[in-house]
């Protein structure tokens, strides 16, 4: 099926009785991922922002040209199709909108063998989908793709109420998650002031329609069904789908036991504090809570089982505190420990294996890893326990769904750039479990400020900057803060931001693949004579970025 002409796709008609079958469900899910690839380009363009981006369109769509793909290898009944969609998706997810999407997927898979999905199901399997998608964001957001799917799963239900074939239930639950898509503006104020809606929340309305479509037995839409889209428009900013502001001890861990019980876990810790998120069951179940008392939540944890990958971010003295009275972390010595990086460019891959990075996993902007690409490296580092590095915020959840794959020896340590990934490598401690690394992984890049030069790829207006196609851009800690004519100047704007209040503070310059050693050399000399500070220069010879810079 994987070669199915683009704009065509396989019939799915629903057999007698309106329930899908195995091919049936199987070819819903290659037209939804043919939907997904012809509206690319499109979904792309209403997230671009003014820099080279991980790409919502080319992420959802990989993602499922990889579920479907997997999907086709047994048709033998619904439920194999549902098993292997959701096996694909999770090795194939790329970016967060990605692994969003896989999540979705996996509320196909069911227990019972069932040859045959029909509407109720089908509703059902929206509504777990639904259920496992909020999971895995720390902090879920209203007006973003996960309105979209809470939409789709309440229509789908009335309908399935109703007696609606598969079919229908699809048909509706796809209207419905496009409906609530032309709704996002008014809920996000960014989306509302690029005149755009949330790509993710469009790419899953997509892909819905684009099942339905089949199961009706019609072709896929054309791009040209989504409206006329300027290629200068901007989609929801990254800072939209951030944490944000948070309160009390940003606590994570994992409990190893027997017979786990999430929903009792999650009921408890509610009651300590919010942003949670309990995802597992049975053996393993790892969680993160925002609580003014993380003593107390690893106390409780414990009356349950070991635990282990204790971390409270940025609260150094608490954590030691509580060290005092917690079990031995569970995970290896350092001698077992490997460290696997994401990175672009011959300089940055070096610099991470001179710091000490046993695996490089080649990506970053324009370029998002699948969760499998970062499995694969993790396993062929061959460490008893894992650190996974992937410095790029669109390619933080993909590495969270390959470190949960494989199970509790295996931490991520959420870095969103390089600059923060070069400062966990250099906190890395040869004598220190995997537990106290991460931990002090953690606190190095809460230090770490981060500044990206490139050229705008689109046009655009942006908190008052007006920016050219082509045109000198830099951006602060991952917002837009200047636009200049000379690559340098925007550089030195740049630093001046970013070393405001910070005496003492260090400064490397990250130099990309097309810029000059002389002139990375000549901006280095420029900035020591301004400010008096330290500056150091790494040929990274990145792509897309004529300086990364780091200040700490």
């Amino acid at each position: 099926m994987a070669d199915t002409p683009a704009g065509e796709t396989e019939a799915a008609h629903t057999p007698e009785g309106g329930a899908l079958d195995g091919p049936a469900l199987a070819a819903a899910f290659e037209a939804g991922a043919t939907a997904l690839i012809i509206q690319r380009d499109a979904l792309n363009a209403i997230n671009v922002f003014p820099v080279p981006d991980g790409d919502t369109g080319t992420n959802m769509s990989l993602t499922m040209r990889a579920a479907a793909d997997a999907a086709s290898q047994d048709t033998s009944s619904a439920a194999a199709v549902a098993k292997g969609a959701a096996q694909g998706a999770l090795m194939g997810a790329r970016g967060n909108s990605g692994v969003i999407l896989s999540q979705i997927l996996t509320g196909f898979v069911t227990d019972d063998g069932a040859t045959m999905l029909d509407g109720d199901a089908l509703a059902a399997a929206l509504e777990r989908g639904r259920v496992a998608a909020y999971k895995v964001v720390s902090k879920p957001r209203e007006g973003t793709i996960l309105t979209a799917l809470t939409a789709a799963a309440e229509a789908s239900a009335v309908s399935a109420a109703d007696g609606g074939p598969a079919s229908h239930v699809l048909t509706v639950a796809a209207t419905a998650a496009q409906e609530a898509t032309d709704r996002t503006p008014e809920m996000l104020p960014v989306l509302k002031e690029a005149g755009v809606v949330d790509a993710g929340a469009q790419g899953l309305a997509v892909f819905l329609d684009g099942m339905a479509r089949a199961l009706r037995g019609e072709g896929a839409a054309s791009a040209a069904d989504l409206g006329e889209i300027d290629a200068s428009w901007i989609g929801a900013t990254r800072r939209v789908h951030d944490d944000g502001e948070q309160s009390g001890f940003c606590t994570e861990f994992v409990v190893s036991g027997d017979a786990l019980d999430a929903a009792a876990m999650r009921e408890r810790l509610s009651e300590m504090g919010d942003s949670l998120l309990v995802v597992g069951g049975g053996e393993l179940i790892r969680v993160h809570v925002h609580t003014a008392t993380p003593d107390e939540a690893f106390a409780y944890a414990r009356t349950l089982g070991t635990v282990s990958h204790e971390k409270v971010e940025d609260m150094e003295a608490q954590f030691q505190n509580l060290a005092g009275s917690a079990e031995p972390d569970a995970s290896p010595a350092t001698s077992g420990i490997t460290v696997v990086a994401v990175g672009a460019g011959p300089g940055i891959e070096e610099l991470f294996m001179s710091l000490g990075a046993s695996a490089i996993v080649r990506g970053g902007q324009t370029m998002n890893p699948s969760a499998g690409d970062i499995l694969d490296a993790i396993k062929n580092a061959g460490g008893d326990a894992t650190i996974v590095l992937p410095n790029n915020k669109n390619i933080v959840l993909a590495a969270e769904q390959a470190a949960k794959t494989l199970g509790e020896h295996i931490a991520v340590v959420p870095t969103r750039s390089i600059p923060q990934g070069v400062a966990a490598l250099i906190a890395f401690n040869g004598e220190a479990t995997a537990g106290e690394n991460a931990d002090a992984m953690n606190e190095a890049i809460a230090n770490v400020r981060t500044g990206e030069v490139t050229l705008a790829a689109r046009a655009t207006t942006m908190r008052g900057i007006d920016v050219r196609v082509g045109q000198p851009i830099g951006l602060v800690d991952g917002e837009l803060a200047f636009a200049g004519e000379v690559i340098a100047e925007v550089a030195r704007d740049c630093v001046r931001q970013m070393l405001e209040g910070r005496d003492g503070a260090i400064v490397t310059l990250y130099a990309g693949e097309d810029e000059p050693e002389d002139a990375a050399e000549a901006l280095a000399v420029a900035l020591r004579e301004e400010h008096g500070c330290e500056v150091e220069v790494v040929a990274g010879r990145q792509p897309h970025y004529a300086y990364l810079i780091g200040v700490e």
